[in-house]
């Protein structure tokens, strides 16, 4: 336990080692003179032009127009050859920002955007709300509500933008909403503690050679002697020979929706050390229980599909990794995206007369394979306003009657829009017959998510491990993050321990978080989960952390559901199985104090910071506690040590400022809360306690403004409400 303590050091050491790494990353242009063919084609690929600082990629017009939006505006302009924006929201000062980095050129069939980044001055780079669609020449803000992404105009309030004020940052960052390292290559986000800010690096903001082949300084190293040193060997790893498994993970590294399961991932690393693509299901899961999207996603639900589970297809099958251009299984060129040759390649039979399949004439858009098994789908969290289809990696069979169930729009539908649903599946059952079942496990999520929470469904969720990985995840986080899966029955308890043994990391310890959770303190249950984890090898992290995490995604849901006991006894399962899993101490920690166990509280804060003392946030945690508590001295000396460690956390600054106004001391309670609006606009308390130490000082007109300020990020706040009443009093 203790060696495995050692080697899961969850700070800045990861962070340290990655940076070191980069050194073994040259760059694209390294590559041009042994690989000059594949460099031409990479550098006028969509990888080879996917970012970069602003230049003539840009396709947004910097042109100095001034935006009117509901209660606000923006300008994009130019000057001395840099980029810049100008905004400003009513009642709210005007700010600037530079554009420092461009992802995205509008390149993507089916709608592709721009994008832009600015640094601010933590040392983070953010994503700023301004985004451009290239298509249909407007810019557009993505929204907090249901409207997904929405053009600029009128009627859009400031209010209602995602990224407004800028918060999500560029790099793979546990303590705040990021980007993860997708939009550029070998990106990576660290505090640096000798700066006491952000700082991050990266090798170029396209998509180089080296994200996909791994660090290449060693290969450039070896092939100068213009012969392998070792036979066999040439210093970097053949993507040639990867398993069908292996293949997929490296376009996942940025093609997926995936969960951090630690910082500090560079390519050529093995990626489920620090990434689980599966893990996204235990929130809000993005997929359709056959696999499609829901919401959101990237092309990661290829593991759906029967070309991936009963075949050998992976994305390079289909994409040339070089060009991103199309090709067969065998590697011929293609005439493009929708040639069928990418799928009669495998599927012989249906090549020689393809409407004898497709009952569709030869040349028509019906009798192309993807128009029925990969139609574009408009993602749904995108909205309606703006083009972002997608094609469906699953490639799955037109089902007219579910997809109608499901509120997709079928692949029939999009030729035939003008046929009822029954009519398609009419024409579908007279051409197929009885068409291919879907996998048990797909039609028992379909059963439990329309309500049927029986027991016997609930079992049926639970699958073995001859089933396809994704199916068997699927259906085991469903049951697990159920409300109602506090008991189980024997055979559940049978199942999950089958499952426990499976040879896919993720279902193994989701399937042990479960026991844990529901019979950990069975002495047979402890018994077998040390066993498992005995036989796991040096696969012992990967199923600890994975373990660890879902349990605490599990304790998470419960308390926001009310149920604090519960929340707690599966946090503190959570801390045991990991001791170095920082959300979950975070979380016990901010569990106690809303029971109002502050002692508590301040114990769980203190562990965290003897574990970790340059963790800003749990001396954070530890001031608010010991503030709740009364020791406003001690609290005080908790912020100062979270400011010490990084001066730009506003949290930190609120906390110290509160104290100071609940003991009068104004002038340094007005500056800390000043601080905290300038490092975060968007904390709605400190405009009030803003707007009050004000008023001790007599500041009335500066109260007054203030104020509103803090009544436009929440018009509902009585107290606010309350001392504008009194000031409205006062301004007579």
């Amino acid at each position: 336990m203790v060696l495995f303590i050692k080697s899961l050091i969850f700070s800045a050491l990861f962070f340290n080692i990655a940076l070191s790494q980069l050194q073994d990353f040259i760059g694209s242009d390294s590559c041009e003179s042994c690989h000059p063919d594949q460099f031409e084609l990479w550098k006028s690929s969509t990888h080879g032009r996917a970012g970069g600082v602003p230049s003539s990629n840009i396709k947004a017009p910097f042109d100095g127009k001034k935006v009117e939006l509901n209660d606000g505006w923006f300008i994009p302009f130019q000057q001395d050859g840099h980029y810049y924006f100008r905004a400003q929201e009513e009642g709210f000062p005007e700010v600037q920002y530079e554009v420092s980095s461009v992802v995205g050129g509008g390149h993507l069939y089916g709608g592709g955007t721009q994008a832009f980044f600015s640094v601010f001055p933590d040392g983070s780079i953010r994503l700023l709300p301004f985004d451009y669609h290239p298509e249909k020449k407007t810019w557009f803000f993505e929204t907090k509500d249901l409207s997904g992404w929405v053009p600029a105009s009128k009627s859009l309030s400031m209010r209602m933008l995602t990224e407004w004020p800028p918060n999500r940052m560029m790099g793979s960052v546990p303590e705040k909403q990021n980007c993860q390292q997708c939009h550029g290559s070998q990106i990576i986000t660290a505090f640096d503690r000798s700066l006491g800010q952000y700082k991050s690096s990266f090798t170029h903001l396209s998509i180089n050679c080296e994200s996909c082949h791994g660090p290449g300084k060693e290969h450039v190293t070896l092939m100068q002697f213009d012969k392998k040193i070792v036979k066999g060997y040439a210093g970097i790893q053949s993507l040639k020979t990867l398993s069908k498994e292996e293949s997929i993970k490296v376009c996942a590294q940025c093609h997926a929706l995936k969960d951090m399961i630690r910082p500090g991932y560079l390519p050529g690393m093995d990626f489920d050390d620090y990434f689980s693509v599966k893990f996204s299901m235990l929130g809000g899961n993005p997929y359709y229980p056959d696999g499609r999207v829901r919401a959101f996603g990237y092309q990661q639900n290829h593991i759906f599909s029967d070309c991936y589970q009963n075949g050998s297809m992976t994305c390079i099958d289909c994409h040339n990794p070089h060009s991103n251009s199309y090709q067969d299984i065998n590697r011929n060129v293609l005439k493009g995206r929708f040639d069928n040759e990418q799928c009669v390649s495998c599927h012989v039979a249906k090549k020689e007369n393809p409407p004898l399949h497709t009952f569709h004439e030869s040349e028509s858009e019906g009798s192309r394979c993807t128009s029925c098994h990969m139609s574009f789908q408009q993602h749904k969290a995108v909205g309606d306003q703006l083009m972002f289809t997608r094609a469906d990696h699953t490639i799955s069979i037109p089902r007219p009657q579910l997809d109608q169930k499901l509120g997709i729009k079928n692949a029939c539908q999009q030729c035939h829009d003008n046929m009822t649903i029954e009519s398609l599946n009419d024409y579908v059952t007279q051409w197929y017959g009885k068409l291919k079942p879907q996998h048990p496990l797909e039609s028992a999520l379909f059963s439990f998510q329309k309500g049927d929470a029986t027991n016997e469904s609930f079992l049926n969720l639970l699958g073995s491990n001859n089933d396809p990985a994704p199916q068997a995840f699927a259906g085991i986080s469903a049951a697990f993050m159920f409300e109602g899966a506090d008991f189980i029955s024997e055979k559940a308890v049978n199942k999950l321990k089958d499952l426990a043994n499976n040879k896919d990391v993720d279902i193994r310890a989701l399937s042990l978080a479960f026991l844990d959770a529901v019979k950990g303190d069975d002495p047979e249950i402890e018994k077998f989960i040390i066993n498992i984890l005995s036989l796991s090898g040096k696969d012992q992290p990967k199923v600890r952390t994975r373990w660890s995490l879902a349990l605490a995604y599990k304790a998470e849901n419960l308390i926001k559901a009310g149920k604090m006991e519960q929340g707690m006894i599966i946090y503190k399962k959570s801390i045991k199985i990991w001791p170095k899993n920082a959300r979950a101490r975070k979380g016990l920690g901010e569990a106690y104090l809303k029971m109002g166990n502050i002692n508590q509280s301040i114990n769980t804060f203190g562990e965290i910071v003897k574990s970790n003392s340059l963790d800003w946030r749990g001396w954070a945690g530890l001031g608010r506690a010991q503030s709740l508590a009364g020791q406003n001295a001690l609290a005080i000396e908790a912020f100062i040590k979270a400011l010490e460690i990084n001066s730009h956390y506003a949290e930190g600054h609120f906390g110290i400022g509160n104290i100071f106004f609940k003991e009068n001391i104004n002038i340094r309670a007005e500056g800390h809360l000043m601080k905290t609006i300038e490092l975060d606009p968007s904390i709605t308390d400190a405009y009030i306690f803003l707007a009050a130490t004000k008023i001790r000082l007599g500041k009335f007109k500066s109260a007054t403004k203030i104020l509103n300020q803090g009544l436009i990020l929440n018009p509902d706040h009585a107290i606010g409400l309350m001392m504008r009443r009194e000031l409205d009093v006062i301004n007579q």
